[in-house]
């Protein structure tokens, strides 16, 4: 699936309402060539309804569920498109204007649920009208630090990690922070240009992941930084691409990468092992919503409801795919579930994520990030 990226608030320049205006400008144009794109489609061709999914979930960790659902609704075809975090917000809000706009509604059709690992923008566009209620046996019995006013809803909670290709980093394996940045002074010339990480400026969820970064150890975080700026450090809009590029080598080391696909690959490829870091390791809610003025809520409701089930909790943890929100359903045995070496730090699902989603509160944030990677804004 090819991704377009937008790049956000990397003008120092920029005043608030110029930026805004500006903001919304490009994601108007933006946003028509996304949706444009053809979905994924799985179920019955004949089906005598569609379910539209916009979701940030790679489908190597999600076709076996959609099959599942498929198979077990033929009257429900669902039309999968696949979309960078920080896009899929945007498209979220474009297509809930779309009553507004002089768009063909047939060759453009709207989304019924989003689906997002950036827990903080999913959170924003709840706190800001873009969802709708939703209450079932299946939410009823979610854990109140998993769900948010039943309008929002984590299915996965999964930590966040580093993997490191084995056969090429310089020196022994890092088991947390300090003990990377030891490694990036101790043998500089292997190792610059041979980090990856998210670029902020492109990945909802690597903006996220950074600002938690931030709020756990800010002097940590800050040498990180310095260290990541002196060395080259390569930024990536999607975690895929940072796997792909570990896995041949390019890279001897990603940094902050998503739990669920990084332990995919390390399964299956021997050269690769998955890091927790045992100062801490992040944990990440993915979590799905019904868009304000989806056309087919009722359908939506019903996959949300499969998604909390025992069977799709079950498939997330017996195949690998993700690690599931449920307790109840883990088998400590299995490496799927979470053993951390060292504390964790939930990503708590509420009104404080919204704080470091203020608009000048990011351009600063970006802004500060750019100056200690050494990046330019023109890049």
């Amino acid at each position: 699936m090819k991704h377009f990226t937008l790049k956000l608030f990397s003008l120092k320049s920029l005043s608030f309402k110029t930026g805004a205006v500006l903001i919304v400008l490009m994601m108007s144009v933006f946003c028509t060539k996304l949706w444009a794109q053809e979905p994924v489609w799985f179920g019955n061709k004949n089906a005598s309804r569609i379910l539209y999914i916009n979701s940030a979930l790679d489908l190597a960790s999600f076709e076996p569920i959609l099959n599942t659902f498929a198979a077990l609704h033929p009257d429900v075809r669902i039309a999968y498109r696949d979309v960078n975090t920080l896009d899929l917000y945007f498209l979220t809000i474009e297509q809930q204007a779309v009553e507004q706009q002089s768009i063909d509604k047939k060759a453009h059709p709207i989304a019924s649920l989003t689906i997002s690992s950036a827990m903080d923008l999913h959170l924003k566009l709840v706190n800001d009208g873009y969802a709708q209620t939703y209450q079932s046996s299946f939410t009823d019995r979610l854990a109140d630090n998993f769900k948010w006013r039943n309008q929002l809803f984590a299915f996965s909670l999964e930590p966040i990690v580093m993997l490191v290709n084995k056969q090429a980093f310089p020196g022994n394996l890092p088991e947390d922070r300090q003990s990377l940045l030891q490694t990036i002074r101790q043998n500089g010339d292997d190792i610059t240009k041979r980090i990856g990480t998210y670029d902020i400026r492109q990945s909802g969820v690597g903006y996220l992941l950074a600002s938690q970064d931030a709020r756990q150890a800010d002097a940590t975080w800050g040498r990180l930084l310095e260290a990541f700026g002196s060395h080259d450090v390569q930024t990536y809009c999607c975690t895929h691409q940072i796997i792909d590029d570990v896995a041949s080598g390019k890279l001897v080391l990603g940094y902050n990468l998503l739990g669920s696909y990084a332990s995919q690959r390390a399964r299956d490829d021997d050269r690769l092992k998955m890091i927790l870091p045992k100062d801490y390791t992040l944990m990440l809610m993915r979590a799905a919503l019904i868009p304000k003025n989806a056309p087919n809520p009722e359908d939506a409701g019903i996959f949300m409801d499969f998604l909390l089930s025992d069977t799709a909790q079950k498939m997330m943890q017996d195949q690998g795919l993700l690690f599931p929100i449920r307790p109840d359903l883990n088998n400590p045995n299995d490496p799927y579930v979470v053993d951390a070496p060292g504390p964790t730090g939930v990503i708590e699902l509420d009104q404080q994520l919204l704080v470091g989603r203020d608009y000048a509160k990011q351009k600063r944030f970006i802004h500060n990030w750019e100056i200690a990677l050494e990046i330019s804004k023109g890049e």
